[in-house]
């Protein structure tokens, strides 16, 4: 047997981390579902504390905290010597401090920030799976997030999501605590029964059972995005002066970024993606009809009633129907996109993405899957805005998505 044989030992394995919300349970420890090993425990302890933001404080470490400073002294204007204390009323009538604001040059604030301390048990077949900062953060989540979604669900809780390597913690400090040799021959209901009856010895040294995890950062999400080229500055500068609104479309588009880049949340994002699209398909059937003369509420009741219109890909050959009636007209060409290469690429990448994301769960969608969907949805949009140049939005999409890659992210706490 190698000595590497030798370490391997199946044992408890403890993590420990904080959340960036509260958990509204009573504190303790309570019996949850390990997909792996049947039973795990999660341990859950509501505390306070603080989050602050300094205009002119720097972090420890090379930084560009002085150029930046540098850059804006001229457009810096003085700031007073203020500082406020926002008081919170409380529902059983308590007052309770929960925000100081700072106004003077290294201004910022200090916000009451309530979190949840959380320690997850698991039992493991190698102990040294503490060494592997993914698969622990997989194995915590596959635990964690399904008795979150059930207490979420429960008390309606819209603060609380998932845990995992890109988000929702700074630190988890592991320890580990391997079998006795009369322990091996237990099942993990006989094990977990006598971890709360007997005082059990667990490793926390570093390098010695012990290992910390740390949350992965990345500049690309705490910096700001690429400024605007000169050609796209021009525009913006007489879009500013314009009274334009944003369609919904848009926002989801925008909403599916933030899930794929900010939140993670693959699942929506792909969600949100589907939705642009077919609120973009409706939009512009709406724009055609007004456009060959309906009024806007027979264009909306023809939409929503008329059985032809109905589910999307039904709307999609009534839109190629009416973009070819506004293209005959104008005497422009016209492809339909119904059974086109682009239409396969949507029914493939993000209709049925759509449909797995919301039947399969979150678990089976990944970073690769929503990024595509999303790319499918501008292309696609881009490409039906193309053959109505006349009612198109005056804004359009970037159909890229080169500039987007997954990354570690920020710590969102």
């Amino acid at each position: 047997m190698s000595e590497n044989e030798e370490l391997m030992k199946p044992g408890f394995v403890v993590v420990v981390f904080d959340v960036p919300y509260a958990v509204s349970l009573p504190n303790g420890a309570y019996l949850t579902l390990d997909p792996e090993k049947g039973i795990a425990c999660v341990e859950l302890t509501l505390k306070e504390g603080s989050r602050a933001f300094f205009r002119n404080r720097p972090i420890t470490g090379p930084t560009s905290f002085k150029e930046l400073q540098i850059a804006a002294q001229q457009f810096s204007r003085p700031r007073l010597e203020y500082s406020y204390v926002a008081i919170s009323d409380l529902a059983d009538g308590t007052k309770k401090a929960t925000l100081n604001i700072h106004c003077g040059e290294d201004g910022g604030f200090a916000e009451c920030k309530y979190f949840s301390c959380v320690t997850v048990t698991f039992l493991a077949d190698d102990v040294r799976i503490i060494s592997q900062s993914d698969k622990i953060m997989q194995r915590i989540g596959a635990i964690l997030n399904p008795f979150l979604n059930k207490y979420r669900l429960l008390n309606e809780d819209y603060k609380v999501s998932g845990l995992a390597l890109e988000r929702n913690f700074y630190l988890a400090s592991c320890h580990t605590s391997p079998l006795e040799q009369s322990e091996l021959a237990m099942s993990t209901a006989e094990l977990f029964d006598q971890l709360f009856k007997v005082q059990r010895k667990f490793e926390t040294s570093l390098g010695r059972g012990g290992a910390n995890i740390l949350k992965p950062n990345s500049f690309e999400l705490l910096g700001p995005r690429s400024q605007l080229p000169k050609e796209m500055l021009g525009v913006f500068q007489s879009l500013v002066m314009e009274d334009y609104s944003m369609p919904l479309s848009y926002e989801f588009i925008l909403e599916a970024l933030r899930c794929l880049q900010k939140s993670r949340e693959f699942r929506l994002a792909i969600v949100h993606a589907e939705t642009a699209f077919e609120v973009y398909v409706s939009d512009s059937l709406i724009k055609l009809m007004r456009d060959s003369g309906l009024s806007e509420s027979d264009a909306l009741s023809t939409v929503e009633s008329n059985g032809k219109y109905w589910g999307i890909k039904n709307r999609l050959r009534r839109l190629d129907e009416w973009a070819q009636m506004y293209s005959t007209s104008r005497q422009l060409p016209f492809a339909p996109f119904v059974d086109s290469a682009q239409f396969k690429r949507w029914n493939s990448t993000l209709y049925a993405n759509r449909n797995r994301a919301v039947h399969e769960g979150a678990g089976n969608v990944n970073y690769q899957d929503a990024w595509e969907a999303i790319g499918t949805a501008k292309e696609c949009i881009v490409l039906l805005e193309q053959r109505i140049p006349g009612v198109a939005h005056w804004i359009c999409l970037n159909p890229s998505m080169i500039h987007f890659r997954d990354t570690a992210g920020e710590i969102s706490f």
